[in-house]
């Protein structure tokens, strides 16, 4: 759990405030390509990932649509089926082996009634969730395609050979094609 309290310790918490929380942090493991979360489930956990890549989509007209990924040392959740306590429309799945520590709704309900730190890291979490969701869409309606792929080559380099082409295109919002022509004229 090393990671996740160097996540915390950056934004200024000691281990020690974070000992209530951590004691209900369950260590979660999927296999590569394993499903994490299907449509019409509800989702139940919070989750940071401590190794892998773990990729969102939705099926629209028999098609997978890659919305997010999420990468090594972030968050990551259906937040609205999670806030909500609804079921879900998307698929969460695991494009590599990944270790998630996750924290159930029910307990971290149960630690913001009675904790003053769970309040600052549930926060922290939410927020985190809602400005990459903000940056996702701007970068949808401002960038181009290629610069919406040079910049996730830029922020997760060493994960994005990891991630299947058919996944990374379909993410950036074109055809594989498109992106293998890309690859070509910035390499």
């Amino acid at each position: 759990m090393e990671s996740l309290i160097e996540y915390f310790a950056k934004l200024g918490f000691s281990e020690d405030a974070l000992t209530e929380f951590l004691s209900c942090i369950k260590t979660r493991k999927f296999a590569a390509n394993e499903s994490i979360l299907v449509h019409g489930q509800m989702e139940n956990f919070l989750s940071f990932v401590d190794t892998g890549v773990v990729r969102y989509y939705v099926i629209a007209n028999d098609k997978e649509i890659t919305f997010d990924f999420a990468f090594k040392d972030s968050f990551y959740c259906a937040y609205d089926s999670f806030y909500n306590r609804t079921k879900t429309e998307v698929y969460i799945q695991a494009l590599t082996e990944c270790q998630l520590y996750s924290i159930s709704h029910e307990n971290l309900q149960r630690l913001y009634e009675k904790c003053e730190t769970a309040k600052k890291l549930g926060r922290i979490a939410t927020e985190y969730l809602l400005d990459k969701k903000v940056k996702r869409e701007l970068d949808l309606l401002t960038k181009t395609p290629q610069e919406r792929y040079e910049k996730l080559l830029f922020e997760q380099p060493k994960y994005i050979r990891q991630i299947p082409l058919k996944y990374l295109a379909s993410y950036i919002g074109i055809v594989p094609e498109t992106l293998s022509r890309i690859r070509k004229r910035i390499s």
